[in-house]
């Protein structure tokens, strides 16, 4: 979709333009609804991908306490909480690029010390292709879902292309 300001060509049902900021969700479609367009399965609902129930630690925590969650969860990222809110997420690039060496003690370090603050979230509400255009832009390969400001998921790339697949073969 094309935005009329600054003729940037964002991913169809994004309700603002990714160069300018530009409200695209009024626009109209070929299929005569507004913001929609695309395939019918981008506009799908999120709460439609099997996502994974979210690990929790607090920013207090240790570091080695977020490895050995996420080793036994077998998942790829912990949410930092401050009580019932969100404040940060870690992956294993965080735990890389910011404390992992030989000489470094996972137990030392606080994940309030080496989480990326105020993640982007969703609502399993919102639509696929809104996940999909927010992980491009962002660079980033997971989502938590939010539900009366409480996660209730994540949701990572790798559960959008297990969906989708099946519709891009």
């Amino acid at each position: 979709m094309l935005c009329p300001e600054c003729r940037h060509d964002n991913i169809d049902g994004v309700d603002q333009c990714a160069n300018c900021g530009h409200d695209l969700s009024s626009l109209d479609h070929a299929d005569g609804r507004a913001g929609s367009g695309g395939p019918a399965f981008i506009h799908e609902r999120l709460k439609e991908i099997p996502a994974s129930s979210p690990v929790r630690v607090a920013t207090t925590d240790p570091v080695g306490l977020a490895v050995r969650l996420m080793q036994n969860a077998d998942t790829n990222c912990v949410l930092v909480m401050n009580l019932t809110q969100l404040v940060g997420i870690i992956t294993p690039w965080d735990i890389l690029h910011k404390v992992a060496g030989p000489n470094e003690d996972l137990n030392a370090v606080t994940c309030g010390q080496i989480m990326t603050a105020d993640p982007v979230f969703l609502r399993d509400d919102d639509e696929i292709a809104v996940a999909l255009n927010k992980m491009s832009i962002g660079g980033f390969r997971h989502i938590p879902l939010l539900q009366g400001g409480t996660p209730t998921a994540v949701v990572s790339i790798t559960d959008l292309f297990r969906h989708i697949a099946h519709h891009l073969a």
